[in-house]
């Protein structure tokens, strides 16, 4: 080996490589470079020269399809040959790319972490990959793909890399309107494992197709245990662990509203499961016994979050010494006992265990705690009572896209930064990332990419450069390595100002689908402040449009390029439909103020507006239906026409000079958002 001295050191050094994402937490620059020849060999590391307990048929697969993955790359990039192959003993001759097992190779051997480890050396005379598992020997191999340059080049050089979390993945969120289709999931599965995330779960509340319950799925488009089978064999195979994800206390209001579970509904209000009746665990152990064995997994998240009236309903009849924790606590140790029948260890959300600290110690050992909240501003450190009590934890931001037509970018930036650098600190097991679809799930999955990418960047090494990271987003994401794709998400998503503020969501997204009649949202809007946001949105439909017409890759980045453009325009009407929605109160409140000519030029308006929303409402079902079943479009459908009819019938009651009342004034305290936003999908208030 060289000497280090001559050695150029760290990520933030490391240019005159290609961009690379996550970004490898050492690189030295060494002389020379690597010529490849016409073909090159690839030697995987035969079976004898793994560890026993390394044996798994699922990872050596993995291994195989990252290696043909490079295959392809090169060929395409550089017109190179790799010949695939597992000699008994490596030959002697020309370059190769020979992989080990070794365990000295992780940077820090001693953390779990250095499963995923890797060393990757290239010199003159070939190419060396070094890991303590098949896990590392995908990653360094997944890293080979893009230093390859043209005229079949590569950098002399020496890469240490290790990840700062050991688990780290994706929730996707499934039961508030949208389920992929397969080869969505499967998309998302193989863009997990080119962003080294290692986790994937689907979020289920009522989505799935039991058999011994059919109802709970009934036209949700529910997913199968066919799918689930089949994904979870896909997943294994590119060494992606899908964990089953089953709500099992709150948030169960759609399956507690039939009239097969009423009963065992905690109060009127339908939202939690009551632990005190006994059938409740019969009912989740008939559930799990159906979910849980299609899951190669060895955890399962119960969720087990917000349950808000716990306590409050049956409960306090039936166990009324008991507190609201004591019950949590109690119904945690149950689900953990199933849990275990399935071979699996409990997972659940760390909010109400937060709540309720005392009962902590209750819940059993082996539970791994997960801690969320989506803002930006937050206390991240109170971790650290979990780690006190000797939990195994996670931390979880999320992709601030839901409640909005295009996410907070910023927001989520700052969210996933904050909790992965408290997690590091504080020594969480790993990062999941989270996608909700709150109110119908309108958001988009090719609107969140920005945000999958910021997280895995983060829970591997840290923030990267600016530079890098939008480069290698581009290249991977959407096959161009142009940062303007990266810069279209941060602008886009930094257009949410109307002049007021609503909690974990973008006040664009409310006026968008507001009614002009009845304005709850539109009359808190400011002028000022939304016609900054127009000025702000235009330049970008620009490069939306420009960046659609680009050619595209046929996976999720090729949809995502048309996603991006139907929000943008979609902001751009939430800005224009709230302008004059104002106007419109004005002659509502003042029907003087408005002379004729001027009542007619706002009635085109309207009108114009109703149809460019119904434009957009065909087109978003078009996007809907290119990634993910009919499932319940609806809600979001009802919305639409909601918005639309009224357009037109404020346009008909100008042109007839017939004011209508003025709206009722509004508040946007939380709760009454939260119903206002029920109500819009006809569902009671609370």
């Amino acid at each position: 080996m060289r000497s280090q001295k001559r050695a150029t050191t760290t990520r933030a050094k490391s240019r005159g490589l290609p961009p690379l994402l996550p970004t490898p937490k050492s690189v030295r620059r060494r002389r020379g470079e690597l010529r490849l020849p016409k073909v090159i060999p690839l030697f995987v590391p035969a079976p004898t020269s793994l560890p026993a307990a390394a044996s798994d048929p699922a990872l050596e697969r993995s291994v195989l399809l990252a290696a043909q993955a490079l295959k392809r790359q090169w060929s395409e990039a550089c017109g190179a040959e790799i010949a695939i192959e597992r000699p008994a003993t490596l030959p002697r001759g020309g370059p190769a790319i020979v992989c080990r097992i070794d365990r000295r190779a992780a940077l820090e051997p001693k953390e779990p972490t250095a499963r995923d480890a890797y060393r990757l050396v290239i010199g003159p005379r070939g190419i060396e990959l070094s890991a303590p598992t098949l896990h590392g020997i995908r990653y360094g191999l997944n890293t080979l793909g893009p230093l390859a340059q043209r005229g079949g080049r590569l950098p002399a050089l020496e890469l240490l890399d290790q990840p700062d979390f050991r688990d780290r993945g994706i929730m996707l969120d499934v039961s508030r309107g949208r389920v992929p289709r397969r080869a969505t999931l499967e998309a998302l599965v193989d863009l997990c494992a080119r962003l080294r995330l290692n986790v994937l779960m689907l979020y289920v509340g009522h989505t799935f197709a039991f058999r011994r319950h059919p109802e709970i799925g009934a036209g949700a488009s529910p997913l199968d245990a066919e799918t689930i089978l089949a994904l979870d064999a896909y997943a294994a195979d590119r060494g992606v662990e899908l964990v089953p994800c089953l709500q099992s206390l709150g948030h169960m209001e759609r399956i507690l509203s039939l009239p097969r579970y009423r009963k065992l509904a905690e109060s009127d209000r339908r939202w939690s499961v009551s632990p005190s009746r006994p059938e409740t665990h019969a009912f989740l152990a008939e559930l799990y016994d159906e979910f849980l064995p299609l899951f190669r997994s060895k955890r399962f998240n119960a969720n087990c979050d917000e349950p808000f009236d716990l306590g409050r309903g049956q409960s306090a009849l039936r166990a009324p010494k008991k507190s609201p924790g004591e019950l949590f606590a109690g119904h945690v140790e149950a689900l953990s006992g199933l849990a275990r029948r399935h071979g699996k260890q409990l997972m659940i959300w760390a909010d109400f265990a937060y709540k309720h600290a005392d009962q902590i110690p209750r819940l059993a050992p082996d539970t791994l705690l997960i801690d969320w909240w989506y803002e930006a501003d937050f206390d991240a450190d109170r971790i650290a009572t979990l780690r006190r009590h000797g939990f195994e934890f996670w931390v979880s931001p999320g992709t601030s896209a839901w409640n909005c037509l295009f996410p907070r970018v910023a927001n989520s930036e700052a969210n996933i930064a904050r909790w992965a650098d408290a997690g590091k600190r504080h020594g969480a097991t790993g990062l999941l990332n989270t996608d909700w679809g709150d109110f119908g799930h309108y958001n988009t999955l090719g609107a969140s990419l920005y945000a999958y990418a910021q997280g895995a960047q983060n829970a591997w090494s840290g923030a990267a450069e600016a530079a890098n990271f939008d480069r290698a987003l581009g290249r991977d994401l959407f096959g161009d390595d142009s940062p303007a794709y990266a810069r279209i998400y941060r602008r886009l998503g930094a257009i949410h100002d109307a002049g007021f503020r609503i909690f974990n969501g973008s006040a664009l997204q409310y006026l968008y689908f507001d009614g002009v009649d009845r304005s709850f949202f539109h009359q808190h809007a400011d002028r000022a402040a939304l016609r900054r946001s127009a000025r702000r949105i235009a330049p970008v439909l620009r490069d939306v449009e420009r960046m659609a017409e680009r050619p595209a890759p046929g996976d999720l980045g090729g949809l995502a390029r048309f996603e991006l453009a139907w929000a943008a325009h979609a902001t751009a009407l939430a800005i224009e439909k709230s302008l004059a929605a104002l106007d419109y109160g004005d002659w509502r409140a003042n029907p003087k103020s408005l002379p004729a000519p001027a009542r007619r030029a706002l009635a085109r308006r309207l009108a114009d507006l109703a149809e460019q929303q119904q434009a957009q409402a065909e087109m978003l079902q078009a996007l809907w239906l290119a990634s993910s079943e009919i499932a319940e479009f609806e809600k979001t459908a009802g919305r639409l026409r909601r918005s639309i009819t009224e357009l037109e019938g404020a346009a008909r009651s100008l042109r007839a000079n017939r004011p209508p009342r003025p709206p009722a004034p509004s508040s946007i305290a939380l709760l009454d958002v939260y119903n206002e936003m029920r109500g819009q999908l006809g569902l009671p208030p609370r």
